[in-house]
């Protein structure tokens, strides 16, 4: 296939298309709802370019055997997966597709049935897709064609740099949030340590704690608030559980504005991508996808 620089790019911007296309229409299906795949805003879904790219270019010297062009294709699309994914986990501390209850799955970034399917599609692209594609390419002059890459070219810059952004900033979010949730989780500890010696008030307390962070936090300031003056400390010990409710609040306080930084992108980026995980930040993560999915409209706590 000699394909110029040109073609190479405009076949990537068609199957970023057609990708985006198959991914909405499958999981608005799955979901019932409309639903705006990928990592960026726009129409285009990356991986889809790049993989068949790859299967193009790793399958064109076996083009006469259906068997060859499988495997080649498979190999080289599992191995971008594999690569992305393993990427863009470093980079964003979550994962955006998640193959861990997949049978044979490589660190959850691949998975057996991602990998046939992928040889398969090698198989359709090369065989029966890229025919007309390829077809209706030649027809178009070249300043054209060169007009539609420029273009789409500058639109996907400017919408890949946005959604990066976006999604360091989730990422950010999850590691601040982690912080907060561990510094509440120490506050906890230290206020058990506080009603050790009134165990009737201790038992209360420790009943009323909640898994999720704002409910840690609120249980905090509403447990001291009904405690402190009720149970037989020292003044330094009901000292410290004053200043260690205001300490919760203060984090409540910073929790909210995290959920309030930028929330509209991230919203979007996370509700575009429902089966996003994170090894390190789960609990933090779910708690986010809770908070955009009850202000989906744009509402603040």
């Amino acid at each position: 296939m000699g394909y110029t620089l040109i073609q190479w790019m405009f076949f990537f911007y068609i199957y970023c298309f057609i990708g985006w296309i198959w991914e909405c229409t499958y999981c608005s299906i799955v979901n019932r709802h409309l639903t705006n795949r990928g990592f960026m805003r726009g129409p285009v879904i990356p991986i889809y370019g790049c993989g068949t790219t790859i299967m193009l270019l790793v399958s064109a010297p076996f083009r006469d055997s259906l068997i060859l062009t499988f495997l080649a294709g498979a190999i080289g699309a599992t191995l971008l997966e594999f690569i992305t994914g393993a990427l863009m986990e470093a980079l964003f501390k979550v994962r955006y597709w998640d193959y861990s209850h997949a049978l044979l799955n490589i660190h959850g970034y691949v998975c057996a049935g991602a990998t046939f399917v992928w040889g398969v599609f090698a198989v359709l692209l090369t065989n029966i897709i890229h025919s007309p594609i390829a077809y209706v390419e030649s027809l178009l002059p070249m300043r054209y064609e060169m007009l539609i890459v420029l273009v789409n070219t500058m639109l996907f810059a400017a919408d890949f740099s946005v959604s990066f952004k976006a999604a360091l900033d989730i990422r950010d979010i999850l590691i601040r949030m982690e912080s907060i949730k561990d510094e509440a989780e120490r506050i906890q500890k230290r206020v058990d340590v506080l009603l050790a010696v009134a165990s009737d008030e201790r038992n209360k307390w420790i009943d009323r704690r909640q898994a999720h962070l704002t409910d840690m936090l609120t249980s905090i300031e509403n447990v001291m608030s009904n405690t402190k003056d009720r149970i037989v400390l020292p003044e330094s010990a009901k000292e410290e559980l004053i200043e260690l409710k205001t300490k919760a609040g203060m984090l409540k306080d910073r929790r909210k504005q995290l959920f309030d930084f930028r929330d509209r992108l991230n919203r979007l980026i996370i509700k575009g991508n429902p089966g996003m995980v994170s090894k390190r930040f789960q609990s933090s993560l779910d708690e986010l996808k809770r908070y955009y999915d009850q202000n989906k409209k744009g509402k603040t706590e």
